[in-house]
């Protein structure tokens, strides 16, 4: 049970703190759910996004769960401060970005590392404007009110690859992503080119998985592997598809992740071949 607040932390990673240690405070009382959230006369469902960290209880909610019915009351204090720091709006929010999104957006900006996995498109971490307009512009769902939402929105997450204390980003790009990206005259001189100079930044490891590496264990589709400050957050997954996306924080699936990512990085050219790669398929968009 957390006694304090350690680092500074957004609101996403407050919440995910604070429904995880509402739920062991729960377990260790004996008390059911179906108890517990009868106790504060709360859906079954809210209840459960409560425990999960996707909304944030009220105080007199707070106060009800951990001092009269989980008999943790000295830890009330704690959680208050918690529960405090859960309920603000974090930079994204003003964007109205999908919950999904925003969910992940939350994540990584408390993030230190992100290793990630990408098979069709650049990183977005590493992609330039025009790029991302592109993609946007040729998915039908999107209205041009959301791309200009999104936009903004992501070039603010690439500021966290800068500054006194940079994220560290480790990503393996399947040679499709860049080939596409080549092949897209629109966008592929200035994408290739940030690509080969923010490959050179201290805190930045791009490696290409070539066609050559055949069938590989990353087909199933891309992925997430994000790390937090020591005893803020144990590390989650997340994997997005056509529809949304969602965050994975079972152990064991997150375990069974780094085991592929692994792999995959072990498969992939080093970096300074992927960037030689890189800068010949930057070369051959100028002819």
């Amino acid at each position: 049970m957390t006694d304090k607040l350690p680092v500074m932390a957004g609101p996403t990673v407050r919440r995910i703190q604070l429904g995880r240690e509402l739920r062991q405070l729960r377990e260790a009382a004996g008390v059911s759910p179906l108890e517990a959230r009868a106790a504060i006369g709360c859906s079954k469902s809210r209840f459960e996004h409560i425990e999960r960290g996707r909304n944030v209880p009220s105080k007199a909610e707070l106060v009800v769960l951990v001092r009269d019915t989980y008999r943790a009351g000295h830890t009330v204090e704690a959680l208050e401060e918690i529960r405090d720091e859960a309920s603000k709006r974090g930079w994204w929010s003003i964007y109205a970005l999908p919950e999904w999104l925003a969910v992940y957006v939350g994540l990584e900006h408390d993030a230190t590392e992100v290793r990630e996995l990408a098979l069709e498109s650049i990183p977005g971490l590493l992609q330039t404007e025009g790029y991302m307009r592109t993609l946007y512009t040729i998915d039908v769902r999107l209205s041009e009110t959301e791309i200009t939402k999104r936009l903004p929105a992501r070039l603010q997450r690439q500021e966290r690859l800068i500054g006194d204390d940079p994220l560290k980003l480790t990503t393996v790009v399947s040679e499709a992503a860049l080939v596409r990206c080549a092949r897209d005259r629109r966008v592929a001189v200035d994408q290739l080119a940030q690509l080969v100079e923010r490959a050179g930044w201290p805190n930045i490891e791009l490696r290409v998985l070539p066609f050559d590496a055949g069938l590989h264990v990353g087909m199933n589709g891309p992925f997430s592997l994000l790390s937090f400050p020591d005893d803020l957050l144990a590390d989650v997954a997340y994997q997005e598809y056509v529809v949304g996306g969602h965050v994975i924080d079972n152990p064991s699936i997150v375990s069974q992740l780094d085991t592929l990512f692994n792999e995959l990085r072990s498969q992939a050219l080093g970096p300074n071949e992927s960037l030689a790669m890189i800068a010949q398929l930057a070369k051959q968009t100028h002819k």
